[in-house]
């Protein structure tokens, strides 16, 4: 497989899919991959073409016939996977965490930091030299609890702490994919003081040999550069009582008899799989209605209080749902610009 997670851009690997850096979103040149789609179908080598799809993306197709053909402008986005149930299933569970079983501790009582998107070890698509036994396997989810797990405040791991949690034998052939999966480097040349002072204290308590760095050393450090706290770093909208609204409000809210229903226990493990149409149904209807009327009154975000942050939140979620109802319009028609019309002209008659 190739990799690439866009047509337009360059970026690939699943750990870019959240990057939301758009300097780093370089466009692909048409002549480029017609180029090279062009080299794969006179390519009479399967080794070829598969070097071909894994570095460029590409294969033959007939489109390329068509003088006019550019891929990176014409190919449509899918709204039902890429937008309803990818960003706003993601935005609603994992950003505003509308989810019952989201949990803020963990198991044994610690509080978490911040969430991140980890990305699930799967046999069929990890390199070679990741490859992990079934045994291992859930070793995987214990490494990236673990550098979500809080460093400071209350109810908070240790760095020595985490360091001995990475360190453990039980995780060590699992560090790797981690590693890989956050695109982090085998090797590192600059020690900060922090971890050396870390090793100095584990090699004074040691009694045979000296220890070595941990594997998990590229992890540690970057756990050092996330979120030390949960504190304004998991915004305060995946309450019990946010959820508790909002599932009033969509029991409540009178609707036409043509919008298709959502589960009333919405964030419930319950309420099972939200379909696409539901997202779409919740995001243009109950949790604007639900969000605008518990956040819109909060101070404007001057400074980092709870207040600044949840109305930051609704800003951003009210940017993208709007964002969301254009993008999974069925047609753009001339029907839509003599709507726009009407509108302005009766705004302006019964003006004085």
């Amino acid at each position: 497989m190739s990799g690439f997670i866009c047509s337009r851009c360059k970026l690939r690997s699943r750990t870019h899919i959240f990057n939301t850096n758009h300097s780093q979103w370089t466009c692909w040149k048409v002549a480029e991959l017609h180029y090279w789609a062009t080299s794969y179908k006179d390519s009479r080598n399967f080794a070829e073409r598969k070097k071909i799809f894994e570095e460029y993306g590409v294969r033959w197709s007939s489109f390329w016939l068509l003088e006019y053909w550019d891929p990176t402008r014409m190919l449509v986005i899918d709204a039902m996977h890429c937008i309803l149930e990818g960003l706003v299933h993601y935005h609603c569970r994992h950003v505003l965490r509308l989810d019952a079983s989201n949990p803020s501790y963990s198991t044994n009582g610690f509080k978490f930091a911040y969430d991140y998107p980890w990305i699930a070890y799967e046999h069929e698509t990890a390199p070679q030299d990741v490859q992990l036994t079934e045994k291992q396997i859930p070793c995987v989810a214990r490494v990236q609890k673990t550098l979500c797990l809080a460093i400071e405040g209350e109810e908070a791991l240790s760095l020595d702490e985490v360091w001995t949690r990475l360190h453990n034998q039980d995780v060590l052939n699992s560090l790797a994919f981690v590693a890989h999966t956050l695109d982090h480097p085998k090797e590192l040349h600059d020690i900060s003081p922090t971890i050396a002072s870390l090793y100095s204290k584990h090699a004074a308590t040691k009694k045979h040999g000296q220890p070595l760095f941990p594997h998990g050393l590229p992890m540690f450090i970057s756990r050092l550069t996330q979120a030390h706290s949960s504190e304004n770093f998991i915004l305060k909208t995946g309450t019990p009582e946010t959820l508790a609204y909002i599932q009033t409000v969509i029991r409540e809210t009178v609707t036409p008899s043509w919008l298709s229903s959502v589960p009333k226990n919405f964030g419930e493990k319950k309420a099972g799989s939200i379909k696409a149409d539901e997202w779409r149904i919740l995001s243009s209807v109950y949790l604007p209605i639900a969000l605008v009327i518990l956040y819109d009154g909060c101070a404007p975000p001057q400074d980092d209080s709870e207040s600044g942050h949840l109305l930051t939140a609704l800003d951003h979620t009210m940017a993208l749902f709007q964002a969301t109802i254009i993008a999974c319009r069925c047609s753009r028609v001339h029907h839509r610009e003599d709507i726009c019309s009407y509108c302005k002209s009766s705004s302006l008659a019964s003006s004085p």
